[in-house]
């Protein structure tokens, strides 16, 4: 088996490909994680990734392919403020396929994305994780990502409340 990081800055994606990405971010076993962008609909996910691609500007997006598949991508977005005063920093995010976690590929993903982030000249990198999921902590933790502070009921799905908690990584 063979995994492949592509940067879509270098290597453009299919539809195909797109369409995988869509269904990564709306399955409903990844949503449990994060909050699906849109509201679990992998046509309305396909054509804004699509849109996004096409315009990516100041952000970053690596995709994970499994032996030609797509199982999981990664962004960092450019903050930029009103006059530009924190385009030092880049929001992460990962998302790997139910099918494919465990399998050490969100680390290959993150691993990219702080060397990218290096590359591209960010100074910090944040990411906002629900802070009941061990799992994607664990793998920031790991990669030296800190605390730096927990938002309380920062989430609301379902009448449910949920604390998001706040890792940062100095590049």
């Amino acid at each position: 088996m063979t995994l492949e990081i592509i940067n879509t800055r270098q290597q453009k994606l299919t539809d195909s490909d797109i369409r995988a990405v869509a269904e990564i971010e709306e399955h409903p076993k990844v949503g449990k994680w994060d909050i699906p962008a849109y509201g679990g609909d992998v046509e309305r996910a396909f054509a804004g990734f699509k849109k996004w691609l096409g315009t990516v500007s100041g952000n970053e997006f690596l995709v994970a392919k499994l032996d030609g598949h797509v199982v999981g991508f990664a962004t960092i977005h450019r903050i930029e403020g009103e006059i530009g005063e924190m385009s030092h920093v880049g929001e992460v995010s990962i998302a790997v396929h139910p099918d494919f976690q465990m399998k050490g590929i969100g680390t290959e993903l993150l691993r990219s994305s702080v060397n990218l982030a290096k590359v591209r000249r960010f100074e910090r990198l944040e990411a906002d994780i629900l802070a009941n999921n061990k799992a994607t902590i664990g793998l920031f933790k790991k990669s030296g990502f800190k605390l730096e502070g927990v938002r309380k009921k920062r989430v609301k799905r379902n009448g449910e409340y949920y604390d998001e908690a706040c890792y940062a990584l100095l590049i």
